[in-house]
């Protein structure tokens, strides 16, 4: 099974890793890898493409799938660039962490054919690091993968390279699930957008009580560097994941201030100790 060429449009972690995760399991005739000069000439040295354009146009005018691996608005603006320039049959499949606001956007490009050509995508694969020079061919195996076809009936709109799509990406070791755009994003915005916010809040209570290089600060175990480790990540990203996920990221903030307020309440009451017990308990429930 083959996707014969196909062209990546982002040359960062995610469009590297992808790029190197084909190229290993034997998955395209050729790659086409899209961005900055500097970036394609590193991409060809490592060895992730077989050619590069700086046009997104140009990239995608002879592949049969596409994959937009870029934060989700950029994505959105790029989607409707490259409409023009596909080919008959072409698939477009996207990496974003939101969903809801892309298959909207391809839907309004390609009108009713919108669920054949356009199959959002997003692995939960993310690093707390970007970048090309972070991209490994292993990135995506035993990741869970969630397709959110345009289509109602989730899987009822497949079409054949749809099928090709999914078979490739169980290849290079993920695991694919499907969801619909929307509850891919209320639930994202529970399991990975309000972990990261939690991260940064940390940090910028950390900066606002201790000031930066306060030695305070070597005071810790091991829990702390945990906990602050999402708040390294790539910050034009999660601005981007925030603004189409607004209203689900507000609800789950919101949810997690009134845990927050409560805990804050019964500090000193058995209520406390109570409420530490719910908490081991579940989380004990997701490890299993």
């Amino acid at each position: 099974m083959s996707l014969n060429r196909v062209t990546i449009i982002g040359l960062g972690l995610m469009g590297g890793s992808l790029a190197l995760a084909l190229r290993r399991a034997g998955l395209a005739t050729h790659i086409v890898g899209c961005g900055r000069a500097e970036r394609i000439r590193q991409a060809l040295e490592l060895g992730a493409i077989d050619s590069g354009y700086e046009d997104a146009g140009d990239s995608v005018a002879e592949s049969d799938y596409v994959f937009l691996c870029t934060p989700v608005e950029t994505s959105i603006k790029l989607l409707a660039q490259i409409a023009p320039r596909l080919r008959p049959g072409a698939l477009v499949s996207d990496v974003g962490s939101t969903k809801s606001a892309f298959a909207t956007a391809a839907r309004e490009i390609f009108g009713e054919s919108a669920g054949k050509r356009v199959l959002p995508g997003h692995p939960l694969a993310g690093r707390e690091v970007s970048g090309l020079a972070h991209a490994t061919a292993d990135l995506y195996e035993g990741c869970l993968w969630i397709l959110t076809p345009i289509a109602a009936g989730v899987k009822d709109c497949l079409v054949p390279s749809h099928y090709n799509l999914l078979s490739a990406l169980e290849a290079i070791g993920a695991r694919v699930v499907f969801s619909t755009p929307a509850e891919h994003d209320r639930t994202l915005a529970y399991t990975s957008h309000l972990p990261q916010l939690l991260s940064t809040a940390l940090a910028l209570t950390l900066e606002k009580a201790f000031g930066e290089g306060n030695p305070a600060l070597r005071v810790h175990a091991g829990g702390l560097q945990s906990m602050l480790r999402l708040a390294g990540s790539e910050p034009t990203m999660w601005a981007q994941i925030a603004a189409t996920n607004r209203q689900n990221l507000a609800t789950a903030l919101e949810s997690m201030e009134t845990q927050l307020r409560t805990l804050r309440q019964s500090l000193g009451t058995p209520e406390f100790r109570k409420r530490f017990e719910q908490a081991r308990e579940f989380s004990k429930s997701l490890k299993n």
